[in-house]
């Protein structure tokens, strides 16, 4: 009965010792913008998921009709297969991106942190507008932000 006792103590401060890290990720270098006098958009970032492994690079290019971020869904990160992000349009008229990862064989993890518009400005480049992200370039994505 003692060991079953010491083995549940020990389960859980190992549980509260990690879950933490398991709550929250770093996004570094993160940069949104469309390419003025083109039609692509461009999103790039780097994962940072725990301090003693490197970063996972990510981005993607997708096509705009209008000058404006579209949304971007299924982007993969070249060096790490397992990750899947999205940067997906909010009503009122920001992001929100998510990254995820596989959990287990039965489910993922998905981290998010939403991007306000005030994080994005429409750049006049005289005969096209383009839009932008101006916001801070590293922040968390956390599970609690995915709601």
């Amino acid at each position: 009965m003692k060991f079953i006792t010491a083995l549940a103590f020990a389960a859980s401060a190992s549980a509260a010792a990690i879950e933490p890290r398991q709550t929250r990720m770093l996004l570094n270098n993160f940069e949104a913008a469309c390419i003025p006098h083109s039609t692509f958009c461009e999103v790039s970032f780097s994962v940072e998921s725990d301090p003693s492994l490197p970063e996972s690079h990510c981005e993607a290019r997708r096509q705009s009709t209008n000058g404006k971020l579209p949304a971007f869904a299924d982007g993969k990160c070249e060096d790490n297969d397992a990750y899947t992000w999205g940067l997906i349009d909010t009503q009122d008229g920001g992001f929100r991106v998510g990254i995820s990862f596989p959990f287990n064989s039965r489910s993922n993890l998905t981290y998010c942190s939403p991007l306000p518009a005030s994080n994005f400005e429409i750049v006049d480049g005289g005969s096209v507008q383009t839009q932008k992200y101006i916001g801070p370039t590293s922040f968390d994505v956390s599970v609690f932000a995915c709601a």
